[in-house]
C-alpha cells in the first residue's frame, strides 16, 4: 500500500470519527431581510451557548443556519435541505410564524424536533396537531392578553384601547389574545373592540389609522402588534389625531433601534418582553454577557441574543442526562417529557411535558428611558 493511500485512508477514518462526534443542529431565519435583527441576534445567541459547551464537551454542536428572508417558500427549502441533506437532530430558534406555518409539516412528517423559536404564533402552540415543537417563550397571544388586562386593571375602559396589527400570522397571534382578555372581560360582540390593520411588508398604514379615527373615540392605549418601521410610521401619525395616547407593541420590535434612531415619543412607548432586563441580578446574565463577549466581542448585548443563549442553553440542559450516541428525534422528544424542572438561572423552574411544551408564560413590561431600555411597573405608566 503505498504511502498516498495510507493517507488518505487516515485521513477518511478521522474525518468519520469527527463527524460521528458532531451534532448537527439546524437553523433557518432572516438574516437579510426585514428583521434580520430577530434573526442574526438569535444565531449569534445560541452560538455563544454552543461554543461554550463545545470547549469542554467531548461532542461538538454545530449549528448550521440558512437565511429565508422570512420567506415561507425558503424557509421549506432551507429545512428540507437541513433535514434531508444536513441531517440535523433538530431544528434550533427558527424566526418568524408565517414560516413557521410552511415548515411545520415538514417537521410532522420527518419527526423532527424544533425548540426555542423566535416566534409566540399560536400555530407553534397547537400541541395535538404539531407534537414536535417545544417552546421557550410566551405566546404573541399572552403578551397582547397580558397588556389589555394590566390596562383595564389600571382604570382603561375597553372602548379606551384600540388594535393595530400586521394581517397575517402574526397580528393575528396577538389579536387573539386580546379577543381572550376581552371575553374575560365579558366582552363578546367582537364588533365593541377597535380594530385595525395593514398590509405585511409594507408602510401602508393610513387607511388602519383612518379606521381607527372612523370610531371617534379619544383612545388612552393602542396596542400593535408589528414590526419597526410600520410601527414607527403609525405612532408618528398617530400622535397628531391621539396626542395623550400610549401606544403597547411586543418583544419582536426592535428596541435598540428605536433608541439607537431616538424616535419621537418614546417616553409613551411600552414593550412587552419575554426575557428578564439585562440589568438583573440573575446567573444565566453574567454567564451569558461572559460567553457573548468570548464570542463576539464586537456585538453589544441585548436581549434578543439573549433570549438565543437562553434558548440554546435550555436545548442542551434538557437533553444533559441522555447519551450523546443516542440523540435522535425519538429519544429527545422522551428526554423532553420527562425531564424534571430546572431553573437554567432565570430565578424560576420550569419543564416540559406531554400537556405543555411550554417554558415560560412570563412577560415583563419595558419602556424606553433616554438611551436604554428599563423595566416598569403597570402602575406607573399613566403617572408618566
Amino acid at each position: 500500500m503505498s504511502i498516498i493511500l495510507k493517507y488518505i485512508i487516515v485521513f477518511i477514518l478521522f474525518t468519520s470519527y469527527m463527524y460521528s462526534k458532531e451534532i448537527r443542529i439546524g437553523m433557518s431565519a432572516d438574516f437579510s431581510g426585514q428583521i434580520s435583527y430577530l434573526g442574526n441576534n438569535m444565531k449569534i445567541g445560541i452560538q455563544s451557548y454552543l461554543n461554550k459547551i463545545n470547549k469542554t464537551s467531548e461532542y461538538k454542536y454545530k449549528l448550521i443556519s440558512y437565511d429565508d428572508r422570512y420567506n415561507p417558500l425558503q424557509a421549506s427549502l432551507n429545512v428540507r435541505k437541513l433535514i434531508e441533506k444536513d441531517k440535523v437532530i433538530a431544528l434550533l430558534g427558527n424566526l418568524g410564524t408565517p414560516t413557521a406555518n410552511v415548515v411545520l409539516p415538514i417537521l410532522n412528517e420527518h419527526k423532527i424536533l424544533l425548540f426555542g423559536a423566535y416566534s409566540g404564533g399560536n400555530v407553534l402552540r397547537e400541541i395535538n396537531e404539531n407534537n414536535y415543537v417545544f417552546n421557550y417563550r410566551a405566546s404573541y397571544s399572552q403578551e397582547a392578553y397580558n397588556i389589555v388586562l394590566n390596562l383595564i386593571k389600571q382604570g382603561l375602559k375597553p372602548k379606551e384601547i384600540a388594535i393595530f396589527t400586521q394581517n397575517d400570522t402574526y397580528g393575528d397571534s396577538g389579536y387573539s389574545g386580546v379577543i381572550k382578555a376581552y371575553r374575560e372581560l365579558g366582552i363578546t360582540d367582537l364588533n365593541k373592540i377597535a380594530h385595525a390593520r395593514y398590509t405585511k411588508d409594507t408602510l401602508n398604514i393610513e387607511s388602519g389609522l383612518s379606521k381607527l379615527l372612523d370610531y371617534d373615540v379619544d383612545f388612552k392605549a393602542i396596542v400593535m402588534v408589528s414590526v419597526n418601521k410600520p410601527f414607527v410610521k403609525f405612532i408618528n401619525f398617530a400622535k397628531e389625531d391621539f396626542p395623550n395616547v400610549k401606544f403597547f407593541a411586543l418583544s419582536p420590535l426592535n428596541s435598540a433601534s428605536l433608541i439607537k434612531n431616538k424616535i419621537k415619543f418614546s417616553k409613551d412607548i411600552f414593550i412587552t418582553q419575554v426575557v428578564p432586563m439585562l440589568d438583573n441580578n440573575l446567573p444565566i446574565i453574567k454567564e451569558y454577557k461572559k460567553d457573548l463577549k468570548e464570542s463576539f466581542p464586537d456585538i453589544e448585548a441585548n436581549l434578543i441574543s439573549f433570549e438565543g443563549y437562553v434558548v440554546g442553553k435550555l436545548f442542551v440542559e434538557s437533553l444533559k442526562d441522555l447519551s450523546k450516541d443516542k440523540l435522535n428525534s425519538k429519544n429527545i422528544l422522551d428526554e423532553l417529557y420527562k425531564f424534571n424542572k430546572i431553573d437554567i438561572g432565570l430565578g424560576f423552574t420550569s419543564a416540559f411535558s406531554s400537556r405543555s411544551h411550554q417554558y415560560t408564560n412570563k412577560v415583563w413590561l419595558t419602556t424606553i428611558d433616554g438611551e436604554k431600555l428599563k423595566e416598569i411597573k403597570w402602575s406607573e405608566i399613566f403617572k408618566k
